[in-house]
């Protein structure tokens, strides 16, 4: 099995040379179970600011309704963040606002190299 943390280490320096200061704020996806109530409580609320290189999408994979004309895809070392972006988190690069649509992980072996996200305004 080949180890990826070198590669991980590389597309974090490379994300950190090349992107630019975004942040995320979303929860995160534990629950946690409370046997004194027998509930579970939510996820806890995170915030994290990281480096992202904005892409778009190849008009070919635009089809109006899952990925949209105006969509953005959004690249961010995984190493930079405590855990996976989930829909309806929210990204701000500036003053510019988004909801996360979708992410997809780039994980060859045991180690997460690259978050794919698509964001949406």
């Amino acid at each position: 099995m080949t180890d990826y943390q070198k590669t991980a280490e590389n597309a974090l320096r490379m994300i950190a040379s090349k992107g630019r200061a975004i942040a995320f704020s979303y929860m995160s996806e534990e629950h946690v179970y409370d046997p004194a109530t027998d509930t579970f409580t939510e996820g806890e609320a995170y915030s994290k600011e990281v480096k992202g290189v904005f892409t778009s999408f190849a008009t070919k994979d635009i089809d109006g309704e899952i990925i949209r004309r105006s969509d953005k895809r959004v690249l961010v070392a995984a190493a930079s963040l405590k855990d996976l972006p989930l829909p309806e988190g929210a990204l701000t690069d500036g003053n510019e606002s988004y909801i996360i649509i979708n992410t997809e992980v780039l994980q060859p072996g045991d180690t997460p190299l690259l978050y794919m996200i698509q964001v949406r305004r």
